[in-house]
C-alpha cells in the first residue's frame, strides 16, 4: 500500500523542538517533566519508526532487505505507539501529585498488563502474522490482530480522560484543556488513520497536542525559580495543595538557611548560588543513594523544601550525615568571614497537619520558635506551641484586629532633659486579640507588612494620635508634641499628605504638636512619592525625626539632606556605652548631631547610669523603661499628670 509519510517529516522535527526547549528552559527535574521528557520522546521515535517504514514500504515490490527493515521498524513502531499513552497517563498522575499510586507494585502490573500483553502478541506475530505482515509484492499489510492495539489505545484514552475529569479541581482550567486536548487530537487521528490509513496524520496530531502541554502546562514562568532552575516555591505550594487533597502520606523536609540574605549580599549573587547548587547536590546525592522517590524546591533567598514519598523513611538519621558533607564548603565560607546557619524541620502528611496552610506555614515559621542551636526539629514539637499557633493564625488575628477594632494606643513618655519633666511620648500600636490576648508587635508588624496591611494600620494610629491631641486632657498634661512611626508602605502613598492635613483640620491640631518618625528602612528606600510627602508636611508645618539611628548605614551627608528635627538613637547603641569603644561611638555621634543641629533622642534607658552618662554628653530627651514602659492612654495620663505635677511643685 502506498503510504504518504510527508507529515511524519514534519512531526519529527517538532519533537526535536520540544524537547530542546525543555532542556533549555531546565524543565528536567521531577516526575512530571521527566516523564514529560519520556513521553515526546517515545513519540519521536514512533514517528521516525512509522516514517522509515512508510517510506520503504512505499517502494514495493520490496527485496529481503527491504522486507526486513519494514517489518523491524514497523514492530518497534508498535512498541514505542503503545507505551505513548501509557505515559501520557503517568504523566496526568504525576501532574496532580498522585505518584504514591504507581509507587505500589499491584498498581503497576495492573496498569502495564494491557500494554505488557500487546508485546506479547507483537512476539507472537514474528511467526503468526496475527498483527501485520509484510510481503515483497504487497508491502505492509494490516491484519486483524491490529485491533487490539486500537482496543489498549482506547482502554488507556479512557483511564486517562476519567482520572483527569475526577481530579479537574486539582488543575486549571487551561491546563484540564490542554491535557484534554492530548486525547481530542490523538482519537481523530486515529480516526482518521483506520479510515484512511494512507494518510499518517496521527504523529502530527500528536506532536501539535504535545505543544500545546509545553506552551500551557509546562510553563517555566509559573515553574523554575530563575536563579538556581530549581522548581519554585509556587511550584511547591501547589504541590502542598495537591497532597492535601489527594490524602497521601507524605514526609517534606524543610531546609532553611538563617542568614541567606546577608550571605548573598556579602558574596554576591553567583558566589551565593554556587554554594546553594552545592547543597542541591549533596542532599540530592543522599536521598538517590537511599532510594528515596523526592522531589526537591527552592524559595529565595534560602529554602530548599524536598517532598519525600517514602514515608517511612527516617530523613534524621541522614540529617547530620548531609550536615557533614555540606562542612567543607561552609568552612570555605567562613573562613572569608561569613557564618552559615542551616536549619531543618520535617513534616509529616498527615501526622503533624492536613492542612495545607499550616504545612507552609510551618516552612517560613519554625526557625523563629525553636532554640537558636537546634539544627532538627519535627514540625509536631512546634505545631502546639504558643508562639507558632499565633504566628500560623496572623492571617485570622490581624483580620479580626482590622475590622473589630482591636487594636489599641500606647505612649511611652520622653523625658527632656533640659526642663527637667516629660515633654512628649511616642505613639506605639498595640493588638489585644480575644483569643491570644497580647500580641507582640515584633510578631503582628511584620506579618502586617508582608500581608499588605500596614495602610489600614496606619490609618488607625493617625486618627487615634490626632484624636488624643485634640482632647482636653492631652492640652492640660503639658506635653509639646505626640511622636508616631510611619511605615514605608505609608510613605509610598500618594495621599499620605492629604490624609495627615485633613486630619489635622478635622481635629483643629496644630502641626507642630504631631512629629512623624520615619525608620532607616524608609530612609533607604525613599523615592519620588516619599520625598513629595516629607516635602509636603514639612513645609505644612510637621516635624520628622529619624527613628532607629544606629542599626542601618545612615551618614551625615544622607542625614542633612532630609528636613528632620530628630534623631533617635536606637536602644543598641545606648546598651554599647558599657564598653569602651561604645561610649566613643556615641560620644562622637552626638557631637555629630549637634553640630548639625539636630534634636536627641536615647531609646531603650533602662538604667540610672545610662541616665547619667547620656545626661553628661549633652543629649536632649530620654526614652526608656528607666522612666516608664509604654502605657495604655489613660494611664499615660495618669503617669505624665502625677510626675509633672511632682516636678513643678
Amino acid at each position: 500500500m502506498d503510504r504518504i509519510v510527508y507529515l511524519d517529516y514534519v512531526a519529527i522535527p517538532i519533537y526535536f523542538v520540544i524537547l530542546y526547549a525543555n532542556f533549555v528552559r531546565k524543565m528536567i527535574y521531577g516526575p512530571s517533566n521527566r516523564l514529560f521528557i519520556g513521553l515526546v520522546s517515545s513519540s519521536m521515535i514512533t514517528a521516525i519508526c512509522d516514517a522509515v517504514a512508510g517510506a520503504v514500504a512505499s517502494d514495493a515490490p520490496l527485496n529481503g532487505g527491504e522486507v526486513f527493515t519494514v517489518t523491524l521498524f514497523a514492530g518497534l513502531y508498535h512498541v514505542f505507539h503503545s507505551l505513548t499513552p501509557i505515559l501520557f497517563l503517568l504523566f496526568i498522575i504525576a501532574e496532580t501529585r498522585n505518584w504514591y499510586y504507581m509507587t505500589q507494585k499491584h498498581r503497576i502490573c495492573i496498569t502495564f498488563i494491557p500494554y505488557a500483553a500487546l508485546l506479547i502478541l507483537l512476539a507472537v506475530n514474528l511467526f503468526t502474522g496475527v498483527v501485520f505482515r509484510v510481503t515483497p509484492d504487497e508491502g505492509y499489510i494490516r491484519e486483524p490482530g491490529l485491533y487490539a492495539f486500537y482496543a489498549v489505545a482506547v482502554i488507556y484514552s479512557l483511564w486517562g480522560i476519567v482520572y483527569l475529569f475526577r481530579k479537574r479541581k486539582m488543575l486549571s482550567l487551561s491546563k484540564c484543556l490542554s491535557l484534554l486536548m492530548m486525547y481530542v487530537l490523538n482519537m481523530a487521528a486515529v480516526v482518521s488513520q483506520l479510515f484512511y490509513p494512507r494518510f499518517l496524520v496521527e504523529m502530527i496530531m500528536t506532536a501539535l497536542a504535545e505543544l500545546f502541554v509545553v506552551l500551557l502546562v509546562l510553563r517555566p514562568e509559573d515553574y523554575i525559580d530563575n536563579s538556581t532552575g530549581m522548581p519554585s516555591f509556587k511550584v511547591y505550594s501547589g504541590e502542598v495543595r495537591k497532597i492535601c487533597k489527594n490524602s497521601t502520606h507524605e514526609k517534606i523536609i524543610v531546609m532553611r538557611l538563617l542568614n541567606a540574605t546577608q550571605l548573598r549580599k556579602y558574596f554576591g549573587e553567583e558566589r551565593y548560588l554556587s554554594f546553594v547548587e552545592s547543597v542541591v547536590r549533596h542532599i540530592r546525592l543522599f536521598c538517590t543513594g537511599n532510594k528515596l522517590y523526592f522531589d526537591m524546591y527552592f524559595e529565595q533567598p534560602g529554602r530548599l523544601y524536598i517532598i519525600i514519598d517514602n514515608y517511612d523513611f527516617d530523613f534524621e538519621s541522614i540529617v547530620f550525615d548531609i550536615y557533614s558533607a555540606l562542612v567543607q564548603d561552609i568552612i570555605e565560607f567562613e573562613s572569608r568571614g561569613a557564618k552559615i546557619i542551616p536549619r531543618f524541620c520535617e513534616i509529616c502528611y498527615p501526622e503533624d497537619t492536613a492542612d495545607a496552610a499550616t504545612i507552609i506555614n510551618i516552612g517560613h515559621q519554625f526557625h523563629r520558635v525553636i532554640p537558636y542551636d537546634q539544627l532538627y526539629t519535627h514540625a509536631g514539637d512546634i505545631i502546639g506551641t504558643e508562639s507558632f499557633r499565633i504566628k500560623n493564625d496572623m492571617d485570622l488575628i490581624l483580620n479580626r484586629a482590622i475590622s473589630e477594632k482591636k487594636f489599641q494606643m500606647y505612649y511611652q513618655p520622653i523625658y527632656s532633659v533640659k526642663e527637667g519633666k516629660f515633654v512628649s511620648a511616642e505613639a506605639l500600636i498595640r493588638l489585644i486579640d480575644e483569643e491570644y490576648g497580647f500580641v507582640s508587635p515584633a510578631l503582628f508588624i511584620p506579618a502586617a507588612e508582608r500581608k499588605g496591611l500596614m495602610i489600614p494600620i496606619g490609618d488607625f494610629v493617625l486618627d487615634s494620635v490626632f484624636r488624643f491631641i485634640s482632647e482636653n486632657d492631652f492640652n492640660e498634661l503639658g506635653l509639646s508634641y505626640i511622636e508616631l512611626n510611619l511605615s514605608v508602605a505609608q510613605c509610598l502613598q500618594g495621599d499620605l499628605s492629604d490624609k495627615i492635613i485633613e486630619l489635622e483640620h478635622r481635629y483643629h491640631v496644630n502641626p507642630e504638636r504631631v512629629n512623624l518618625e520615619i525608620t532607616e528602612t524608609t530612609y533607604e528606600n525613599i523615592g519620588e512619592t516619599t520625598d513629595m510627602n516629607i516635602k509636603r508636611l514639612s513645609e505644612n508645618g510637621f516635624s520628622f525625626s529619624l527613628d532607629d539611628y544606629g542599626t542601618g548605614y545612615s551618614n551625615m551627608q544622607r542625614i542633612s539632606r532630609l528636613p528632620l528635627k530628630i534623631i533617635k538613637i536606637d536602644k543598641t547603641m545606648v546598651d554599647d556605652m558599657a564598653n569602651n569603644s561604645g561610649m566613643s561611638v556615641m560620644r562622637n555621634t552626638v557631637s555629630m548631631m549637634k553640630d548639625i543641629n539636630k534634636e536627641i533622642v536615647c531609646e531603650g534607658v533602662e538604667t540610672s547610669d545610662q541616665l547619667e552618662c547620656l545626661t553628661g554628653l549633652g543629649v536632649d530627651y530620654i526614652q526608656g523603661y528607666y522612666f516608664s514602659k509604654p502605657l495604655p492612654e489613660q494611664q499615660f495620663i495618669s503617669f505624665i499628670r502625677e510626675h509633672n505635677n511632682a516636678q513643678a511643685v
